[in-house]
């Protein structure tokens, strides 16, 4: 097999960047083009928003969460519709069109390599799921819901916004939640190498998304690891953006509960071990606690 420094693979996805303007482009001001066609909001705090209709409040009813649901309608669509593509697919939302993921990582190429913030020492997954278990039980519980006050698909629009001079997001950002919500995003986003901590630690969404992956991933494509290929020589480690492979006593693995198909750990797979197949004899689950 011809190694991937071959002008013919240079990974599996050589239009990502593309892929991610144009997410920008539909859910982003001032463009916001898909929100804005089809129900006019302007953010993802709306309509559209694909985080509030699946938290249940202590004393809610059972009426008063299912309206929930049809008042976040296109956020439903939208969450479903991830759900199904990942499925089959593999996370490409998360890695090809959320503008939430795709504003960080882009603004985090623009950051010299020297001054992101490494943070693949942390165990991503148990961050991960503890987080999600908290946003999920807090409101059960009357302790509050993380949903508004830290949301990721509230902040990076108004940013984005605040940035065409918008007087509501500018003060938005005055305030202490804005202020909170700003240096989460400049800390896991922007100056995390790679710029996905946030989503690898504390996106609700991509907590769903993670786990759909990683339970169907004998079903359809994900980025794997051929075993017999792989010299084990360990680039693919330090360019994943999610730290999603890792180095077992069988070999190099990836874990499908982070792994985002970016195609960056094929790029520099020299052995081209790396490809986005489905699950075949001579392909990896590549997947921490996969059944073989």
């Amino acid at each position: 097999m011809a190694p991937t420094t071959d002008p013919a693979r240079r990974g599996m996805f050589p239009k990502r960047t593309v892929y991610l303007l144009l997410g920008l482009a539909l859910f982003m001001p001032p463009m916001v083009l898909l929100l804005q066609a089809s129900t006019g909001d302007d953010s993802f705090c709306g309509s559209w928003c694909p985080r509030m209709f699946f938290l249940w409040r202590e004393g809610s009813s059972l009426s008063a969460f299912l309206f929930g649901w049809l008042r976040s309608w296109g956020g439903v669509l939208l969450v479903f519709a991830i759900i199904v593509v990942s499925f089959f697919f593999g996370r490409l939302w998360c890695s090809h069109l959320c503008p939430i993921g795709g504003f960080q990582e882009l603004g985090n190429r623009l950051i010299p390599n020297k001054l992101s913030i490494p943070f693949g020492s942390i165990p991503a997954v148990p961050v991960r799921y503890g987080y999600f278990a908290v946003y999920m039980i807090a409101p059960v519980i009357g302790l509050g819901s993380l949903a508004c006050n830290y949301c990721n698909f509230a902040a990076v629009p108004r940013v984005v916004a605040a940035g065409f001079g918008s007087p509501a997001d500018i003060a938005y950002f005055l305030r202490t939640a804005g202020m909170i919500n700003l240096a989460l995003l400049l800390l896991l986003g922007i100056f995390a190498r790679g710029g996905r901590a946030y989503c690898n630690f504390l996106c609700p969404v991509g907590a769903i998304d993670g786990l759909v992956n990683r339970f169907s991933s004998r079903f359809g494509k994900r980025v794997r690891i051929d075993r017999h290929s792989c010299t084990d020589c360990g680039k693919c480690v330090p360019v994943c953006p999610t730290t999603s492979i890792s180095r077992k006593e069988e070999g190099h693995q990836i874990d499908q509960l982070s792994c985002l198909p970016c195609g960056k750990c094929q790029e520099v797979c020299d052995d081209a071990a790396i490809n986005y197949e489905k699950r075949t004899c001579s392909s990896t689950v590549a997947a921490q606690g996969a059944t073989p």
